[in-house]
């Protein structure tokens, strides 16, 4: 699956809604047409909300809707990663230092070799800080694993940083630990 673009993120130790979810994560295909798709009501996404009592995943597309529901004892463990893709970006400006240094070896062109070589840094930096990903799911008791890759949103201006995610993860597991807690039957000691 690629990574969406992160539309809504709220978490929090409190709950977000009127449904009692901590965790409310959304996100949606990437790309101008996605976006101007969701401007006009036809809005393919996927959202995350963790509740007291259940992880819930929906996913809207124009085909329909998908949801799965997972009870909070049936999950293990949450996770999270956070991947910056600066071998790509070293590559682009790797690439564009062969060209340039072509250009200036061959024809001396100074000046045409600085342009590529500014052009290619610029394209390097701009792909690492609008392709960094963020993970975040989920392990089922049964092994089963569920997660969500979510990259930077331009349009939406929203950008989610790994101490985020961990805050989500740390979230998640507490309301884990919580609902072992509850449904944990008392023994009396003999």
């Amino acid at each position: 699956m690629s990574a969406l673009v992160i539309k809504e993120w709220k978490v929090s130790n409190k709950a977000v809604d009127d449904k009692n979810n901590f965790i409310s994560i959304t996100g949606r295909q990437s790309g101008l047409l996605a976006w101007l798709l969701s401007l006009l009501g036809v809005d393919p996404t996927t959202k995350i909300m963790v509740g007291l009592d259940r992880v819930e995943f929906t996913s809207n597309s124009l085909a329909g809707t998908e949801s799965r529901m997972i009870p909070l004892q049936g999950i293990c463990s949450s996770y999270y990663g956070y991947h910056k893709p600066w071998k790509q970006a070293a590559s682009f400006f790797a690439i564009a230092f062969f060209i340039a240094s072509g250009l200036i070896r061959d024809g001396g062109l100074v000046t045409g070799g600085l342009v590529v070589l500014g052009i290619g840094a610029i394209i390097s930096l701009v792909y690492y800080f609008l392709n960094r990903t963020l993970t975040l799911g989920f392990v089922e008791n049964s092994g089963v694993i569920n997660g969500i890759r979510f990259k930077r949103s331009v349009i939406e201006n929203i950008d989610v940083n790994e101490e985020q995610a961990k805050s989500a993860c740390v979230i998640i597991q507490k309301l884990i630990e919580a609902k072992e807690k509850r449904a944990m039957p008392k023994v009396s000691e003999a």
